[in-house]
């Protein structure tokens, strides 16, 4: 581990200070035995956390330098083309991406009616503010996301970063997870959802960002990821975001098949959105893991009464239609 001679980036104990004498290997074992001391571990969780936020605002200044280089070094009527969209932050983003055209042919995108269509059509949505710019950004990594859609494992890989810690580092970034976590159950309990789901976003992510390096560190991690996940799932549905629930359970599903409590949760999802028949086969699921689960028996039947329910609303709703005309 290198420093850069900050004191206040750094541990700052002068007793781990090489001695005159010591060699190397003396000195990374000292070192290692004061970040072993569990009074310096909050210390070293601490650092942990601003040198990998150190990292990422390098990674966003060259990120930018390159972008800045690439709209330069194109021709006129491209660097003309994207100019009126520069000013909004999620048009930018995406104008960012035609650099990794596989070429180096920034022009080719910019000067793509198609694009710039698509470009004028969301500044207009935004501008007469018929869309914010967190909804057409959720919109586009929602689309991204999806499997069925092109450059779907592009943005996978473009996205899954993983920090290898050790098990003090890794500390640090449980503790800081659990602190969102449980401050975002606050906000649950109080009904404040958007505020919950914020919290459970920044806990996932960090629950992304590390990996644990033996498996019993690799278990706490999943562990906690999943906990992400289904309290996600719940905010999500406090929200009435059925879609974006589902999706966050079907993560955990992978991680951790043939849970009740997930099958349960994302079957209520499902039904809410009007997905019937999906809902049956998680509520199902769930009584082949367990016949006697009453919720799974209760929910099954209350099915039915969203299902007559919705099939009511729309004959009620072609009857208004075929009325008006």
């Amino acid at each position: 581990m290198e420093y850069d001679g900050d004191a206040n980036t750094r541990p700052s104990s002068r007793a781990n200070a090489p001695q005159r004498g010591m060699t190397n290997d003396d000195f990374e074992a000292s070192f290692k035995a004061y970040c072993a001391q569990p009074e310096h571990a909050k210390e070293m969780a601490e650092y942990q956390y601003r040198e990998l936020r150190k990292s990422d605002r390098v990674s966003h200044r060259l990120e930018a330098m390159a972008f800045r280089e690439a709209v330069l070094g194109a021709e006129e009527e491209a660097q003309r083309n994207v100019a009126p969209f520069l000013r909004t932050r999620v048009l930018k983003n995406i104008i960012a991406t035609f650099k990794n055209d596989k070429c180096g042919d920034f022009g080719k995108w910019a000067c793509n009616p198609l694009v710039l269509n698509m470009l004028r059509e969301t500044q207009k949505a935004i501008d007469e503010g018929r869309a914010s710019e967190e909804e057409v950004e959720r919109a586009m990594v929602n689309y991204l996301r999806d499997p069925k859609n092109d450059g779907s494992a592009e943005y996978t890989r473009a996205t899954t970063r993983e920090a290898n810690l050790d098990t003090k580092d890794l500390v640090g970034a449980l503790n800081e997870q659990c602190e969102l976590r449980y401050k975002g159950n606050d906000h649950y309990k109080n009904k404040s959802f958007d505020e919950a789901r914020d919290c459970y976003m920044k806990a996932l992510s960090i629950m992304k960002l590390v990996k644990g390096r033996n498996p019993m560190d690799q278990a706490e991690v999943r562990k906690n990821k999943l906990a992400c996940l289904m309290n996600l799932g719940s905010a999500c549905m406090g929200l009435k975001l059925y879609g974006e629930a589902i999706e966050h359970l079907n993560e955990a599903d992978e991680e951790n098949p043939d849970d009740k409590r997930l099958l349960l949760r994302r079957g209520r999802a499902y039904a809410y959105r009007g997905d019937f028949d999906d809902a049956k086969r998680d509520f199902t699921r769930v009584l082949r893991l367990d016949p006697t689960d009453d919720e799974a028996h209760y929910e099954l039947y209350n099915l039915k009464s969203l299902r007559a329910q919705d099939h009511a609303r729309r004959v009620e709703l072609s009857k208004n239609i075929f009325a008006k005309r």
